[in-house]
């Protein structure tokens, strides 16, 4: 009969044997009434009894040879062998060969196969779920940094009415961040909430503290998600595109928050201060005379933005994910790599450098030089900056 199979004289005799002592014996007496009567290593058969046949000690289904217990875990190594997905090892595995739940083994060897997830495809985006409008104007604010022209900038944007702050920084350090804070906060108050990402001047103990102090509630995005920090992206954006083309910063800056918002005809100015501010542009006394509007009306205007918004978003290949339960183990994608790793740092994390310089008034004048620090024995005549950077000096020929 093994002139009649595909298969080597070594995987022919081991099917042979564990048939001969798993299965053969069974399947070739007389099946009983019920599915409860038979042997319990053989009850996942019943179903199918009258489909199998036994021939020179090797059981078959139809043309396809149903392979016993003990050889299941070979099978799907061979299966798996070139790590193809679950359709395409449930294809080549439905053609030659059979056992009752093949389909689930299949499926639970490709997922639990270490390579594969490594390199598996991203998951789907999931459906976007905006940041509830708040009730009142500067109650919820996003901050972020950014680089304009070689200076350091801090924004600060209103979740309500879309007010725009950006001040300039002396520094990077967690300190300069605070005192930049503080000058806008005692313009337009201290905000219930702030959201940033997780630099490590806001992630600091001294940031943290600063919060707790003024009763501010700190909320951070999703490392290497800048979507879940959208709206000081979006304001940073906004901000640049200005800059590039205008010459006096602030007075582009003015003309913004002087500008009505779509589909509102209210400006950011009108719905934080209750008023219109004076700009360039000749207006009525009667125009920059304080007035009230209704913040109902504004918040169903903004929630009618967010879910036109979502419509449109929504419309792609987006999927409702499965919760995460605490113990599940999941792969991340590293920046700068392909794969997916599952892995923690192994190094342990180090005292933030910029935090432990808030403590130090001279450390702040002089944040802009780089801090010498302990370089790696290739980069003995190298400089490390605080944010981790290793600075080479440049190789010069000798002519």
């Amino acid at each position: 009969m093994i002139c009649m199979l595909s298969i080597t004289p070594e995987k022919y005799s081991e099917i042979q044997r564990s048939t001969r002592s798993e299965l053969e014996t069974t399947i070739q007496t007389e099946w009983p009434d019920t599915k409860n009567e038979c042997p319990y290593e053989v009850r996942q058969y019943f179903d199918s009894r009258d489909q199998l046949s036994v021939l020179d000690s090797i059981v078959y289904k139809g043309s396809r040879i149903v392979i016993p217990p003990s050889m299941h875990k070979d099978m799907l190594n061979l299966l798996h062998k070139s790590h193809l997905g679950i359709v395409k090892s449930k294809s080549r595995a439905r053609e030659i060969m059979y056992w009752p739940a093949m389909n689930a083994d299949i499926e639970q060897a490709v997922n639990n196969c270490s390579s594969c997830a490594e390199y598996q495809k991203q998951q789907n985006r999931e459906p976007l779920m905006p940041t509830p409008t708040p009730d009142l104007p500067y109650s919820r604010v996003g901050t972020d940094l950014f680089e304009f022209e070689g200076k350091k900038y801090l924004i600060l944007v209103d979740y309500y009415s879309k007010y725009i702050d950006a001040v300039q920084l002396r520094s990077e350090t967690t300190a300069a961040i605070i005192e930049a804070m503080k000058t806008v906060f005692a313009c337009h108050g201290l905000p219930g909430i702030l959201r940033s990402d997780n630099g490590p001047q806001f992630s600091s103990a001294t940031f943290k503290n600063f919060c707790a102090e003024h009763g501010i509630e700190h909320e951070r995005s999703s490392p290497h998600f800048q979507s879940a920090n959208g709206e000081a992206e979006r304001a940073v954006q906004t901000v640049k595109h200005l800059w590039m083309k205008c010459e006096d910063k602030q007075l582009a800056l003015l003309d913004y928050r002087t500008t009505p918002l779509e589909n509102i005809q209210l400006s950011p100015a009108q719905i934080l201060m209750g008023r219109r501010p004076r700009n360039t542009l000749p207006a009525s006394q009667d125009l920059l005379k304080p007035i009230t509007h209704d913040l109902r009306k504004v918040k169903q205007h903004l929630n009618a933005q967010k879910a036109k918004q979502k419509f449109y978003y929504d419309r792609r290949n987006v999927k409702e994910l499965s919760p995460l339960e605490n113990g599940t183990t999941v792969r991340i994608e590293t920046p700068g790599s392909k794969s997916l790793s599952s892995g923690e740092n192994p190094q342990d994390e180090e005292d933030d450098p910029i935090e432990d310089s808030c403590f130090n008034e001279s450390a702040i004048e002089n944040a802009a030089t780089p801090l010498v620090r302990d370089i790696p024995a290739n980069h003995s005549n190298a400089l490390q900056t605080r944010s981790g950077r290793i600075v080479k000096p440049p190789v010069k020929l000798n002519l």
